[in-house]
């Protein structure tokens, strides 16, 4: 039997294989990096990441959930979602702002109050969460909040008692109207802040969330567009403004770092900016309590605060020892002395008995 050998001719996959290999080396060429590669290399200091713990700011991250996990108690959740992120402070002064009431709308100039008191001014795109911050700083709920952007349609003017007035802008950028609308709301918050004489700083409110979307051109991390014009505007015209972050309890710590870092480089162009942006949540109270002691001290009221908040603490430890001194008896006697249905059905019961045996 004749066995044939074959015989593969080496020469003719030669061309094959270089053009094959050369198509790959041109298809993994080296590309520019993208905006989320870019934003995970940036490396948050140390004191930021420490600062966002104390405030307990930042979103928890998942845990896996377990078949044999316990059932939540809901009234301990919400509190625990209600608990103030920087308690320890609020233990040792507890510094509240005087009650909020508002007194005056604005949607055109001519309607605005009387200069008497300083005021603070809160701006910024629509639905960052002006409303809420407000109101979690007043600890009221007399500012009106949506989640639909462009609920505040005028500026609105709230009275802190005496002290001084907290101003809740429109929000500039997106909203539910029409550029008409919006392009007035944008007039009406420049001829406010050019002209009002007692404004005593103004509050650029960002979303944490936000702050580090792709927008052109490169660099696209950090403030929106909208918010670099506005601030642009106002360094400009030589009008003091400070940063605030709102919604940290939304984004994790380690990115709510990287994006505080990233704003807080941007704001190094700006003369009249406040160099420290701070981070607050208006869900969880975290960070409240630091930024209404600033309040306080930029109106000149810190002092003031501390003396109704010692009067206050005198009284709660009055009230406590008073209570103390009454005697045991008088106290259970306010329990034993209520009768309950339980007692009733039980009476009857016993008077039921006696009934059938006589």
């Amino acid at each position: 039997m004749h066995i044939t050998k074959f015989t593969i001719d080496k020469t003719r996959l030669l061309p094959i294989l270089t053009k094959k290999l050369s198509s790959v080396t041109q298809s993994k060429a080296p590309k520019s990096l993208s905006n989320r590669q870019l934003f995970r290399q940036i490396l948050p200091p140390h004191e930021t990441l420490r600062e966002i713990e104390a405030l307990n700011l930042g979103k928890p991250r998942k845990r896996n959930s377990s078949p044999f996990k316990k059932k939540v108690n809901i009234i301990e959740k919400k509190k625990l979602e209600r608990r103030l992120g920087d308690l320890t402070l609020e233990q040792e002064e507890h510094l509240e702002l005087p009650h909020l009431s508002f007194f005056a709308g604005a949607k055109i100039p001519t309607s605005f109050p009387p200069e008497r008191v300083q005021e603070l001014c809160f701006v910024g795109r629509s639905n960052v969460g002006k409303s809420s911050l407000i109101n979690a700083l007043a600890d009221t709920t007399v500012v009106r909040t949506s989640d639909k952007p462009g609920l505040t349609q005028q500026i609105n003017f709230y009275a802190a008692g005496n002290m001084f007035n907290m101003v809740d802008m429109p929000g500039y950028g997106f909203a539910y109207v029409k550029d008409e609308e919006r392009l007035k709301w944008k007039e009406l918050i420049e001829i406010y802040i050019s002209q009002r004489k007692t404004l005593k700083r103004i509050f650029v409110i960002v979303d944490a969330r936000h702050a580090s979307t792709p927008e052109p051109p490169e660099p696209k991390l950090g403030l929106k567009i909208a918010d670099k014009e506005f601030i642009s505007m106002l360094d400009r015209k030589n009008i003091e403004f400070q940063i605030i972050l709102t919604k940290c309890d939304m984004v994790i710590a380690p990115d709510l770092a990287r994006r505080h870092t990233i704003v807080k480089e941007q704001l190094q162009v700006y003369k009249n900016a406040i160099p420290q942006p701070m981070m607050v949540s208006a869900r969880r109270k975290a960070g409240i309590y630091k930024l209404r002691k600033l309040l306080l001290t930029i109106i000149g009221g810190l002092e003031r605060a501390r003396e109704v908040a010692n009067k206050k603490k005198e009284h709660r430890l009055a009230d406590i020892n008073n209570k103390s001194k009454t005697p045991l008896h008088k106290i259970l006697k306010k329990f034993t002395n209520k009768k309950t249905p339980r007692y009733f059905y039980v009476k009857r019961k016993r008077e039921r008995k006696s009934l059938k045996k006589e």
